[in-house]
């Protein structure tokens, strides 16, 4: 850990800066960010009640709740049900309210949950409020990482976001996945590219809750969808926690299935999202063999994403955790992410996400920062290529 920091005055206090005999050569690109207009509003009745839906199979597992007659903190799992089945959950009324807050009833009783920080008082991240984020934390764009929670109206509100500002975001585009088959699907993600501004595919196991999960990755039926995404020559970013109730077999499955899917696609990058294991569980299991042996292969790279998993910054646990990554598989594979704004008051300051790889973990060289917060991203998404936007 570094113990000496040259500090700078910006007016409103004291900061540190990084290395002044190193200087930095890329932009700052986080690889998990996102924008998003006011949960559950939707693009129709229909799709913002399917947000309610996920969300609150979403919260499954949280354990913090307020009663809100008297403020009461109540330490109970009161939205967990014993089923994998998202049609049998419990109907208690979920809904969106103020400064970060679900509330919902249970028996007759209202309770309110702390979803994301307090300073979303509308439970909107729109894209001028995220911009001056990345401003006052020294971050220049973000990857949109597009889950189903946020809407499914969500390509569009990138695609506007594009049309102001072209050189902040990088979106990956929402598709329903247990439809990727279907032409519908393989046209809304060709539009996502090639009109929307969309640089790759995020591809969710999420929405299998909606099907019984009876679906898997590596199904013979998403051949069309891998034709269309190299034809497009974009990355797959996956998301890979289901919220069942057995974290850990349903991980270990979809794991499994990736690393057979990325044998019989090599000619396809993609992105392990959420920092390899699920926060949920990296306590329970750490970081198994099979998911380093997935990462190990030629296309496959991983978010990094400690703040969720080490409590207490700068995240010491976290950046041990980095370096053993980084002398397993390569510093090339590893891309920084925050998460945000999730992350804002949740987990850390938004400068703190980043400030713990720019600012410590000292084993790494500034090249290897360099490529960590940044780098990275940018040449699986071709932004050093000369003709990039």
């Amino acid at each position: 850990m570094s113990t000496e920091r040259k500090l700078e005055f910006f007016g409103a206090g004291w900061r540190p800066v990084e290395n002044p005999g190193e200087t930095r050569r890329s932009p700052i690109i986080d690889a998990h960010f996102h924008i998003f207009p006011r949960f559950a509003t939707g693009s129709d009745p229909e799709s913002a009640a399917l947000t309610l839906k996920l969300w609150q199979y979403h919260v499954r597992d949280f354990t913090d709740f307020w009663r809100k007659a008297d403020g009461k903190r109540v330490k109970e799992r009161l939205l967990d049900y014993p089923s994998d089945d998202i049609h049998e959950m419990p109907q208690v009324n979920f809904r969106m309210a103020a400064y970060g807050k679900a509330e919902f009833t249970v028996d007759g009783v209202d309770y309110y949950m702390a979803m994301y920080p307090p300073n979303l008082e509308n439970l909107e991240a729109t894209p001028e409020r995220m911009i001056a984020e990345m401003d006052m934390a020294g971050v220049d764009m973000g990857v949109l990482q597009s889950d189903h929670v946020y809407g499914s109206c969500i390509n569009d509100y990138y695609a506007k976001a594009m049309e102001r500002d072209p050189n902040r975001f990088l979106p990956l585009a929402q598709i329903r996945e247990p439809e990727a088959d279907q032409p519908a699907q393989l046209e809304r993600l060709e539009r996502a590219v090639r009109e929307q501004g969309c640089k790759g595919l995020y591809f969710s196991v999420e929405l299998f809750a909606l099907d019984g999960f009876t679906d898997h990755l590596d199904d013979a039926k998403f051949e069309p969808l891998w034709e269309a995404v190299r034809d497009l020559e974009i990355s797959v970013w996956w998301y890979l926690d289901a919220r069942r109730r057995d974290r850990v077999a349903s991980f270990m499955q979809y794991i499994a299935e990736v690393d057979r899917w990325a044998e019989a696609h090599a000619d396809v990058p993609t992105v392990l999202t959420h920092g390899l294991v699920p926060s949920t569980i990296i306590h329970e299991i750490g970081v198994p063999h099979e998911v380093m042996s997935l990462l190990k292969r030629p296309n496959v790279h991983a978010e990094v994403l400690m703040p969720a998993k080490w409590p207490e910054y700068p995240f010491a646990e976290g950046q041990e955790m980095l370096r053993q990554w980084r002398d397993e598989v390569g510093v090339e594979k590893l891309m920084w992410g925050s998460d945000m704004p999730y992350c804002g008051s949740s987990w850390c300051t938004y400068r703190q996400a980043v400030d713990y790889i720019r600012l410590h973990c000292d084993f790494l060289s500034q090249q290897e920062k360099d490529l960590i917060l940044g780098g990275n991203v940018a040449g699986l998404l071709g932004l050093n290529q000369p003709d990039s936007a």
